[in-house]
C-alpha cells in the first residue's frame, strides 16, 4: 500500500510517495502528486503558456533548456526543441511520424515547447522563480506524446522527471502516446530563509524510436486556503453592502487577509486600505466594480505575488428597482368588479391593506400601496388610486338576410357612464369611434364598449343564418337522341328568378320549366332567386343515348325491269347510326356472296341485288347476313338475319 510522507532535500520539503528508490537524498522515481487543495495565487513562472505570436517558430533561443539545442527551422532533431504555434504544416519526419497540433490554450497562435528527445536523458528545461520560505507551492504543466498511436510495442513513451535545484523530485512514468494533453503537478513547501529555487525538467527515457514530447502551460503558484467569494454581489441603490469569504483548511498559521479592487484606469489590483478581515463592506458600492481577497501565511507575504494566494473575482452588481410600478389586468371598479393589481415576481410583499402576495383584488375605490422585497433584500414602493366607474349599453342588431351572405350588422345604441370618451370593439379586435358594426356573417360575437377609464362592457350575442334556399332538379336523367325532357324545379321558398344554364338544347334560360332536348350529353344547372332575394342553385346530367335501331327485309324480288322498293336488299338505320364497318351475305353453304366495308349510312355500296360477287344471278333461296355498325357514342353493335331472295 502506498502512502504519503515529507522530506527535505536542499532547504525545501516535498510531498511524494514513499516506498520507492532513494539515493543520496534524492527520491528519483516517485510518481508526482499534489497536496495544495484549496486556492492557488496568481502564476509567478514567466512566460508559462510560452506567449503568442504569428511566425510558425519563435526565431530567438529563449536559453532555458541548458542540455538542447535550440532549431528556428522545424521539425528539430533530436536533442533540439523549438518553440511553435503549431506543428500542422511541419516536413520530413515530423509529417509522418508526429501528431499534428497547436498550443494547448485558447490564446491565437499560442506558442508551445516540441522537444525532440535526446538518446541520453538529458535536462531540457531550467528556470529559476523566486518564492518565499515556509509557503506552500504547486507547480504544474500540459505534456502530450509527439509520437503517432501505430499500435508499435517498440515505440518509447516520453518519462519526465522533475527537478528542483537540480534534485529530482518526483516523475510523470510513462506519457501515453494518445495525441492528448495531460497535466502533471506536485507540491512542496520552501524551508525558513528560502527566496529562489530552480526548476528544471528532465528527459528520463533512454532516446531512439519515439520519445518525443511537447510542453505548455507552465504554471508555478502559491497554495493557499479554500476562499470562497460570491462571483457575483448583489447590492441595492443607496444602501452599502458587506461581502463576506470564507476561508477553511488553510496550509499555513495564522492567516493574513487584503482585500483588493480592480481599477480600470490603472488596468491592476489594489488594495483597500484596512480592508484585511474576511468581511469586507463597502459604504457606497458602484456597479461593475470587482474585488477579490488575498491570503498568505505571514503579513509581509500579501504585497508578494509569488507568496500568497488569491481568491476569485466578485463583480458587483447594482439591483435597480427604480422602475418598480404596480401592474394589473385594471386600475378601476368597473361596474363593480374588482381591479386586479399585480406586483410582479418579488420575493416578498407587504400591501397598503395588509395583504402580502403579489396579486391583489381591490374592492373599493382609493389608494393602494405595496412595499416589494427582492430575493437580495432591496426594497421598492409604488402606489396608485382606484377608480369606480359605471358603464352600460344597448345593443340592436341584425342577422343575415340569406345564408352564408355577411349582410349582418351590430350596432351600440345609448351608451352611458362616467369614464369619458368611448370606443367600441368586436371580438377583441381593433377599436373604432364608430357604433356600428357591419358586413357580418352567422357566428358568436362579443361587441363591447370601452372608457378612457378602461372599463369595458361586453355584450355577447349570436347572429344566425336564415334558412337557405334549397333548389331539386332531381336525379340524373337518360334520353334517346331526339328526345327532349321538361325540366322541373322544388325549392323551399317561392322562386322569383331563373337562370338556366347552358343555353344549348334549352327551349329557353328564364322560364321556370324549359325543355331540353340536347345532342350530346349535358350537365344542366340553374340559379334561382326567392322572394327574399336569396340565391341557390341545383344541376343535373342528360345523358344523351344513340338509338340502336336497324331494320333489314326479310324477302325482295329480284326484279331488274323495276326500281322500286323490295326489288334490292340494304339496311334502314337509325340518324344515331354514324357509320356501317361491314355488312356480308351468305349462302346456305356460308359462301360470301356479298360484302361492304366502312359505308356510311344510305351509301349505294350498301345495296344488294340478290346477285354474286363476280356478277352471276343466284338461284332463289335463303340467305343469310351479318353487319357491324357504328354509333354516335362510338360503340360498336352486331346485328344478324336472314333474307329469301325470290325471283319473278
Amino acid at each position: 500500500m502506498k502512502t504519503y510522507r515529507l522530506f527535505c532535500l536542499c532547504g525545501l520539503c516535498v510531498a511524494a510517495l514513499s516506498g520507492v528508490a532513494q539515493t543520496g537524498g534524492v527520491l528519483s522515481r516517485a510518481i508526482c502528486t499534489s497536496t495544495c487543495s484549496g486556492n492557488l495565487g496568481e502564476n509567478i513562472f514567466p512566460n508559462g503558456d510560452f506567449g503568442q505570436g504569428i511566425p510558425n517558430v519563435v526565431p530567438v533561443n529563449p536559453g532555458f533548456a541548458p542540455g538542447y539545442s535550440y532549431q528556428t527551422n522545424p521539425p528539430p532533431g533530436d536533442g533540439s526543441y523549438t518553440i511553435s504555434n503549431s506543428t500542422v504544416n511541419w516536413g520530413l519526419f515530423a509529417a509522418t511520424t508526429w501528431i499534428k497540433i497547436e498550443d494547448n490554450g485558447p490564446e491565437p497562435n499560442g506558442y508551445m515547447m516540441v522537444v525532440n528527445a535526446s538518446y541520453q536523458p538529458g535536462l531540457f528545461f531550467e528556470k529559476k522563480v523566486t518564492v518565499c520560505e515556509n509557503t506552500l507551492y504547486e507547480f504544474s504543466v500540459d505534456v502530450i506524446a509527439m509520437n503517432n498511436a501505430f499500435n508499435d510495442p517498440t515505440i518509447i513513451k516520453p518519462q519526465l522527471a522533475f527537478e528542483i535545484d537540480g534534485k529530482q523530485v518526483c516523475n510523470t512514468n510513462n506519457i501515453p502516446i494518445d495525441a492528448t494533453w495531460h497535466t502533471y503537478r506536485f507540491s512542496f513547501s520552501t524551508a525558513p530563509g528560502a527566496s529562489e529555487v530552480a526548476l528544471g525538467m528532465r528527459n528520463i527515457a533512454p532516446g531512439g524510436y519515439g520519445n518525443d514530447l511537447a510542453i505548455d502551460n507552465i504554471s508555478f503558484r502559491a497554495c493557499g486556503p479554500d476562499i470562497d467569494v460570491p462571483a457575483t454581489a448583489f447590492f441595492c441603490a443607496g444602501k452599502p453592502l458587506t461581502i463576506q469569504a470564507g476561508i477553511a483548511d488553510p496550509p499555513y498559521m495564522p492567516v493574513y487577509v487584503q482585500w483588493q479592487v480592480f481599477s480600470p484606469s490603472g488596468n491592476a489590483w489594489e488594495n483597500l486600505p484596512g480592508a484585511t478581515t474576511p468581511s469586507l463592506t463597502l459604504p457606497q458600492p458602484g456597479d461593475g466594480e470587482t474585488y477579490r481577497v488575498v491570503v498568505a501565511g505571514a503579513l509581509g507575504n500579501l504585497a508578494l505575488p509569488h507568496c500568497r494566494a488569491v481568491s476569485q473575482p466578485a463583480e458587483l452588481l447594482l439591483e435597480d428597482l427604480s422602475d418598480f410600478a404596480i401592474g394589473g389586468a385594471d386600475t378601476i371598479l368597473c361596474n363593480g368588479t374588482p381591479a386586479v393589481l399585480d406586483a410582479g415576481a418579488f420575493a416578498a410583499y407587504q400591501w397598503s391593506t395588509g395583504a402580502a402576495q403579489s396579486i391583489l383584488s381591490a374592492p373599493a375605490p382609493g389608494w393602494y400601496a405595496v412595499t416589494v422585497t427582492s430575493a437580495n433584500g432591496c426594497t421598492a414602493t409604488d402606489s396608485l388610486y382606484v377608480y369606480e366607474a359605471e358603464l352600460s349599453a344597448d345593443v340592436r342588431w341584425t342577422e343575415p338576410g340569406c345564408a352564408g351572405d355577411t349582410t349582418g350588422w351590430i350596432r351600440f345604441e345609448q351608451w352611458q357612464g362616467n369614464g369619458g370618451p368611448v370606443e367600441f370593439v368586436l371580438n377583441e379586435g381593433a377599436p373604432q369611434v364608430q357604433p356600428l358594426f357591419a358586413g357580418l356573417g352567422a357566428g358568436a360575437y362579443v361587441a363591447s364598449v370601452r372608457d378612457s377609464l378602461g372599463c369595458q362592457f361586453d355584450v355577447p350575442l349570436t347572429l344566425q343564418d336564415p334558412p337557405a334556399l334549397l333548389l331539386a332538379l332531381g336525379e340524373d336523367r337518360e334520353l334517346l337522341v331526339c328526345d327532349s325532357l321538361r325540366l322541373r324545379v322544388q325549392s323551399n321558398f317561392p322562386l322569383l328568378q331563373y337562370q338556366w344554364s347552358p343555353p344549348a338544347g334549352l327551349s329557353c334560360v328564364d322560364c321556370p320549366e324549359p325543355v331540353a332536348m340536347p345532342t350530346a350529353p349535358t350537365v344542366y344547372r340553374l340559379t334561382a332567386f326567392d322572394e327574399r332575394g336569396c340565391r341557390g342553385a341545383d344541376s343535373l346530367l342528360i345523358r344523351v343515348l344513340p338509338r340502336l335501331d336497324v331494320y333489314a327485309p326479310n324477302v325482295f324480288l329480284r326484279d331488274f325491269s323495276e326500281n322500286g322498293p323490295n326489288h334490292s336488299f340494304t339496311l334502314s338505320l337509325s340518324k344515331s347510326a354514324t357509320q356501317v364497318r361491314r355488312l356480308a351475305v351468305f349462302d346456305r353453304w356460308g359462301n360470301l356472296v356479298f360484302l361492304a366495308e366502312n359505308q356510311a349510312p344510305g351509301a349505294a355500296a350498301l345495296v344488294w341485288d340478290g346477285t354474286a360477287r363476280d356478277g352471276r344471278l343466284l338461284e332463289p333461296g335463303v340467305f343469310v347476313w351479318s353487319a357491324e355498325v357504328e354509333f354516335t357514342d362510338g360503340s360498336k353493335h352486331r346485328f344478324e338475319g336472314d333474307v329469301l331472295l325470290l325471283q319473278r
